[in-house]
């Protein structure tokens, strides 16, 4: 399987042109949601959440096949030993409002899909896992960001880039712990 998580805008655009009600950033945080909480979540049902339409519209199977190249990337990312999970959010060369409001949408889209997971409460997290769980729904409800400082505020989206991305991999590892040893490459 690719490796790679599916273009952003190609995905972004297909969703699109279904008068979606999710973002391709959302779609993403739906599906890591899910993904970490139950790993065997059914890729159909998912995908009959996210897209509604003729199974023979070609615009419902162009999305379709890009929701489920996500799904399953997602998935082996998420329990790959390489520990490479990356978020599916607009490039490092696109303005930074729309970087962060991506960002947000992952947020709201993971919270979405904790409610699809089958989570029952908060309280069957794992103590650390829920306090990230606590601190993604919060990014994703906290409205505008501040951009005056430009330098500032391009470290702090990668701040978060890289806490939703280490807290996404404990959770997925709490819920369902790896069974290979992760490998981390050492680059010179």
């Amino acid at each position: 399987m690719n490796s790679e998580l599916p273009d952003f805008y190609a995905l972004e655009d297909a969703l699109l042109r279904l008068d979606a009600d999710f973002s391709a950033a959302e779609v993403h945080g739906i599906n890591c949601a899910v993904l970490g909480i139950n790993n065997d979540y059914d890729q159909n049902t998912l995908q009959s959440h996210l897209i509604k339409g003729d199974s023979m519209d070609f615009h419902v199977q162009e999305t379709m096949k890009l929701l489920a190249d996500l799904y399953g990337v997602s998935r082996e990312q998420l329990n790959s030993g390489d520990l490479q999970f990356e978020l599916l959010l607009p490039g490092d060369n696109d303005p930074l409002s729309d970087r962060l409001f991506a960002l947000q949408k992952w947020c709201q889209g993971f919270a979405f899909g904790l409610a699809l997971s089958g989570l029952a409460s908060m309280s069957d997290l794992p103590e650390d896992s829920k306090e990230w769980v606590q601190d993604v729904i919060q990014i994703g409800a906290s409205g505008e960001f501040d951009l005056g400082d430009e330098e500032a505020s391009e470290q702090a989206l990668l701040d978060l880039v890289e806490f939703l991305r280490v807290g996404m991999l404990l959770l997925n590892e709490e819920m369902q712990p790896l069974q290979d040893i992760p490998k981390i490459e050492l680059t010179e």
